[in-house]
């Protein structure tokens, strides 16, 4: 008997899904979708039946409540990562809260899901996580010293605080990430993220952009922590991780 009382067969050729929630009728449902798409799925009622099955078996998504009692959904992410186990995590919340989901992104899950959400949302989401290659970033977040950038989400955070920012300055930021460790010309952050040719005017623009992205960050021009000014050439992020800079 699989953990919860119901029947799982082995099947080493499907991919396997640990499924952890405290609410019984929530655990199976979500489990029977999931067997039903052609997954082996393990459910469990605890944070600590989940933490003692991983010891014993591999899995390649577990899809975890957050609001559990004695063991959370975040602190199971955190044993995971601890263990490292190249897991894909899920996590679910009922209260979408920005701490919550910052909670979540920096300790390397893959994504989160918002109670109640709908069943394409579920296998959109359960199919993402297990086409993931190793090495990829959990759920499209890069690392910037203490910067976290979602580049799935759209969000951006420093530690815990959120940082609001315009459609635009994202986007340059989201370019100046993805090609951190290159000098992007500015006349291609231009062509890229207004598609307009470059030229006085719209440089101009650019650098305005720069000046608020940077003001937003709290980065000084005169000692960058994240955007540097390659004096006549364009901006440089460096280095940069998949992985989050510290467990919480």
């Amino acid at each position: 008997m699989a953990p919860g009382g119901r029947k799982a067969k082995l099947n080493l050729s499907k991919k396997r899904v640990l499924v952890v929630d405290d609410d019984k009728e929530i655990c199976a449902l979500i489990s029977d979708i999931l067997e039903d798409d052609g997954y082996y799925v393990c459910p469990c009622l605890t944070g600590e039946a989940a933490l003692d099955v991983l010891t014993r078996d591999h899995f390649d998504l577990v899809l975890s409540d957050i609001k559990m009692p004695r063991v959370s959904g975040i602190e199971l992410l955190l044993h995971i990562r601890r263990m490292n186990l190249d897991t894909q995590v899920i996590l679910m919340t009922a209260y979408a809260s920005v701490n919550s989901v910052i909670q979540a992104l920096r300790g390397a899950a893959f994504d989160y899901l918002v109670k109640p959400f709908s069943l394409s949302e579920l296998r959109q989401c359960v199919h993402q996580a297990l086409e993931r290659e190793p090495g990829q970033p959990y759920g499209g977040v890069v690392y910037i010293d203490d910067l976290g950038v979602d580049l799935n989400a759209r969000r951006v955070w420093q530690g815990d605080k959120q940082v609001e920012l315009t459609r635009r300055e994202f986007d340059v930021l989201v370019y100046l990430v993805t090609n951190r460790g290159r000098t992007v010309p500015w006349e291609e952050l231009i062509q890229k993220v207004w598609a307009v040719e470059a030229d006085t005017r719209t440089a101009g623009t650019l650098r305005s952009c720069i000046r608020r992205l940077r003001t937003r960050l709290g980065d000084d021009a005169a000692g960058p922590r994240y955007i540097q000014n390659i004096w006549g050439v364009g901006y440089r992020v460096e280095g940069g991780s998949p992985n989050p800079p510290h467990a919480i």
